[in-house]
């Protein structure tokens, strides 16, 4: 082939290469049909292989919880927002109490999160009947359109759920040890369930993935409902030591106060007709006993009233803006997606075939 022929061009004198494009479209006329064929042939690869992944169903939930501004840099409250929007933190505001909004993705994807979460009950439309969410994800997997080997592997859970052996007294009840079935479990859950934290809005996108419609929307509700009320646990749970610690008390000065009435009507009664010294006496130190039980069983009853107006005011909420519904539509595969990517990779192969069989690469490189 001479140098009029050939598609590249060594030009020896300026050290450049010129390209033909004459020649460049001649070559892709003589293989059009291997490289449509090739094409072709890749892109119904890309459609038997998203044929071979279940569809997935995403629901989600966006709650919009309370911000607690009442600490002491709480009157900074004006300048925070607008040094927020520079990207600047004066403080976050919040209550040492309160869980942070930016830990909330963290809670979901715990372990004890998700071993509570396999144990929650969700219904199945194509079983019409309620399952465990551990026996739908190991049981009863959802299977993709089209089975070449008879099994989906992408949800195959591994068949032994033996778990490391060890003595009972070298694990402790605040350890968690997992057997294989739950530990595949457990991660595929983790995959399954994202919540995200916006810090413009304040917004908390609760979001889960499921091959069910229905089971999507039911495990949505529930990692909304554990989240909430681990919150509030959080939250509440030194509030409601102390309310309860008060309780407590009043209960025991309300006896004392009992007691203490108790004997000095029982002494007045005794001593009615008594006008010795000693018996007054002794009937003044019954009532003092009295009125300290008193004054302490008053002044702990007003604490627990304090305290219960405490717990309401202290106890978080959660605003929900968008509830859970049923997905209508798949959010993935994205078939078109994965068979238009088989095709565009089919046709650039193929014109790296054509190139290095139009090309003479001995001969240019030798020039």
């Amino acid at each position: 082939m001479s140098k009029e022929n050939t598609s590249i061009h060594p030009n020896i004198n300026s050290g450049e290469i010129t390209i033909n494009f004459g020649e460049i479209l001649r070559v892709l006329k003589s293989y059009y049909l291997f490289i449509g064929i090739t094409a072709i042939i890749f892109a119904g690869i890309g459609a038997i292989y998203s044929l071979t992944i279940p569809n997935e169903f995403v629901a989600s939930v966006k709650l919009l919880p309370e911000m607690d501004n009442r600490s002491s840099g709480s009157n900074l409250g004006g300048l925070k927002s607008i040094a927020g929007l520079a990207g600047v933190d004066l403080g976050s505001g919040l209550g040492s109490d309160l869980v942070k909004p930016d830990i909330y993705p963290n809670i979901v994807q715990s372990t004890p999160f998700l071993l509570e979460a396999l144990q929650s009950k969700i219904y199945v439309q194509k079983h019409k009947k309620w399952l465990q969410v551990y026996d739908y994800l190991i049981a009863y997997p959802e299977t993709p359109p089209l089975q070449i080997f008879g099994s989906n592997k992408s949800v195959q859970a591994p068949k032994k759920t033996t778990s490391i052996q060890s003595p009972k007294s070298a694990i402790s009840s605040d350890l968690i040890q997992l057997n294989k079935s739950q530990y595949y479990a457990v991660n595929n859950l983790r995959r399954r369930i994202k919540a995200e934290f916006d810090k413009k809005t304040g917004v908390i996108m609760i979001s889960v993935k499921m091959t069910d419609p229905v089971a999507a929307a039911n495990l949505t509700s529930f990692t909304q409902s554990y989240l909430t009320k681990y919150v509030i646990s959080y939250r509440m749970e030194k509030v409601l030591k102390e309310l309860k610690f008060l309780q407590d008390r009043l209960l025991d000065a309300r006896k004392s106060y009992d007691n203490a009435l108790s004997r000095l009507s029982t002494y007045r009664d005794q001593h009615r007709n008594t006008f010795l010294q000693v018996a007054k006496d002794q009937e003044k130190k019954l009532q003092y006993e009295v009125d300290i039980a008193f004054n302490l069983y008053a002044g702990l009853n007003t604490q627990v009233t304090d305290s219960k107006v405490k717990v309401q005011r202290e106890t978080p909420v959660f605003k929900v803006l968008e509830p859970a519904q049923v997905p209508l539509q798949k959010s993935d595969p994205q078939r078109t997606i994965i068979t238009l990517s088989f095709l565009f990779f089919g046709l650039f192969l193929s014109l790296i075939i054509v190139f290095f069989r139009s090309v003479n690469l001995k001969k240019l490189l030798s020039q």
